[in-house]
């Protein structure tokens, strides 16, 4: 497909000619925010042939991160469909737990660890994976369940996971948006909001990969990519 048969498309791999020691990160260049006192260490990484950004928490305090972005009210959804992709690892080096390791990554209209009020997005509390549609007209948080997963819902230190979100349908607002938004994991779906997602196609959001801890840890996360779209409305 061309780039012209979306409304917008954001494609990030981490290749980038720069370090990440400035105030942006990725071919795309991601705003950095830093997270209650410590920002994460920001690290361009290679092994099995492929690139990834390591974020690594600063270890100084609870609610300690970094949150990632692109252009502020730069996105909305729209019945037509769309998705998000990423892919994700909690590496399983010395020191890195699935404990107090938080992460959420997708759409959302914050650049903090606090819950968005617009977005679609994957959450991940202690490596207890959720999605999530948030809107003026309403919020939804429905569980991962996927035998990938340990207990259905967790994730494994140390594997690669894709995430994807697919929105979808047409809900009954002013301004329509998507009503269905379904989750997948390495494939397999992970679960579905039938009929419940409430967004308006006119509230906006933005790209974003936010990672915290919730206690004084130094505790790593692994991001291969990003990709988003939403598709042209005919």
């Amino acid at each position: 497909m061309s780039i012209f048969d979306y409304g917008w498309k954001v494609e990030e791999h981490f290749l980038a000619n720069t370090g990440v020691t400035d105030a942006n990160v990725g071919t795309n260049q991601w705003d950095i925010d830093i997270l209650s006192s410590g920002a994460d260490t920001l690290s361009y990484e290679t092994a099995d042939g492929e690139t990834f950004l390591r974020m690594t928490g600063g270890g100084s305090g609870a609610a300690d991160g970094s949150a990632l972005s692109l252009g502020a009210d730069t996105v909305t959804v729209n019945q037509d469909g769309g998705y998000i992709k990423t892919r994700v690892r909690i590496p399983n080096i010395t020191g890195n737990t699935i404990a107090n390791n938080l992460f959420r990554i997708g759409l959302t209209d914050v650049r903090t660890s606090g819950e968005p009020v617009v977005g679609l997005w994957f959450d991940c509390a202690a490596g207890v994976m959720s999605f999530d549609s948030a809107s003026a007209n309403g919020d939804v948080s429905t569980a991962f369940a996927a035998s990938k997963l340990t207990s259905n819902t967790t994730l494994v230190l140390g594997t690669i996971y894709n995430l994807e979100l697919r929105w979808s349908g047409n809900n009954s607002n002013a301004n329509p948006g998507p009503d269905t938004l379904e989750c997948f994991v390495n494939g397999q779906l992970a679960g579905k909001q039938d009929g419940t997602v409430l967004l308006d196609g006119a509230e906006t959001m933005e790209p974003s990969i936010v990672h915290w801890t919730d206690a004084s840890a130094t505790l790593e996360l692994d991001v291969f990519g990003f990709e988003a779209a939403s598709f042209l409305t005919k």
